[in-house]
């Protein structure tokens, strides 16, 4: 019993010091203080939620996600859904490069029946999968979010690019042909001419013309909002460069 005791007299200790040298900005330090809490007793939580996005801003964001999806496992086991959601909206604002954060969060959105939020959360990390060596991730997302809102012009512009930088250009087409049907003015046009592009025929010529000359007779409002899309990176192309998230302070008291 009195081992016992001492045992959690330090691990209190720990998590205590841990938490200071956090607040201090000493983040090394508290990083081996909580990966030593989590050596004796793997069931703390707390100290992996804390260590966890320390771990991301340290650039070790593998780990970090472990240490998420470990726990976010737990809460579902315990049927704790909201707690669940809450580890996996901050995992997808740490490790964004996660295909699984989002995958994951969207599910349970889903789960919770909450179509509408799990339909953005889709379309959020799709943004973070734009380098080409990302493309099947950013079509997975995509395509996860076509079940939920099957006609979105947005994505379904955005997709079928995809599709057709990811050599799978009649399923492009077919999303195209698809989207053709839904949209007129600049949009009809847009639509139009990525089918030219991807064909380079005649009759795909002649349909972006009649859109061209047709849609814009009738335009009466040059403004209209238009479709937008994520242009993929090529290889040789700068990353956009991510604002860090920033660890909030946290008292040394144990939950």
């Amino acid at each position: 019993m009195k081992s016992l005791l001492d045992g959690r007299d330090r691990e209190q200790q720990m998590w205590s010091e841990a938490n200071r040298l956090r607040n201090k900005g000493k983040h090394r330090e508290a990083i081996r203080l909580y990966r030593h809490i989590l050596v004796e007793n793997p069931n703390h939580r707390e100290a992996a939620l804390r260590l966890a996005p320390m771990l991301a801003v340290e650039g070790e964001p593998f780990e970090a996600w472990q240490l998420y999806r470990r726990v976010a496992l737990e809460h579902a086991r315990d049927k704790q859904y909201v707690e669940c959601l809450a580890i996996y909206r901050e995992a997808c604002r740490f490790v964004p490069g996660e295909f699984e954060a989002w995958r994951l969060c969207a599910d349970l959105l889903v789960k919770l029946k909450r179509h509408d939020e799990a339909f953005e959360t889709l379309l959020d990390g799709r943004t973070h999968f734009t380098h080409s060596r990302n493309r099947a991730q950013a079509i997975a997302l995509l395509t996860r979010a076509r079940e939920i809102e099957p006609w979105d012009g947005y994505l379904l512009l955005d997709l079928a690019q995809l599709f057709a930088a990811h050599d799978q250009t009649e399923l492009a087409l077919e999303l195209l042909s698809t989207l053709a049907c839904r949209v007129q003015g600049a949009d009809l046009r847009r639509v139009r001419w990525t089918q030219f592009t991807l064909t380079w025929s005649a009759r795909h010529f002649f349909l972006w013309l009649r859109a061209f000359f047709v849609t814009r007779e009738h335009e009466e409002d040059d403004d209209l909002p238009t479709l937008s899309l994520i242009d993929p990176i090529d290889e040789e192309d700068a990353l956009e460069v991510r604002e860090t998230p920033h660890l909030r302070s946290v008292s040394g008291e144990s939950a």
